[in-house]
């Protein structure tokens, strides 16, 4: 994907999103101006009143595979995978 210079500074490398009913997910990859990788998730849910509430989540590529483990393992937990596949 082509980089993009945002006004932030920022350069994004990847982005991405996902449309569930209200709520709409960015999963963006960025870099700064010092070349550290970041992704960033964002959440997006149109309130009741018609207006717009959102959450957003930064993790830093040092931080990434410790993310993706927990991330996996409560996923296991939500999908029943652990009890299905004889997993502790």
């Amino acid at each position: 994907m082509e980089k993009n210079q945002n006004m932030d500074g920022t350069n994004e490398f990847y982005s991405t999103r996902l449309r569930a009913g209200r709520r709409t997910y960015f999963f963006n990859v960025k870099m700064t101006k010092k070349g550290e990788k970041y992704m960033v998730l964002n959440e997006i849910r149109k309130k009741d009143d018609g207006s717009f509430e959102r959450t957003r989540i930064m993790i830093f590529e040092e931080d990434i595979y410790g993310f993706l483990n927990k991330f996996k393992e409560t996923f296991d937990v939500m999908t029943g995978a652990r009890n299905e596949g004889g997993q502790k």
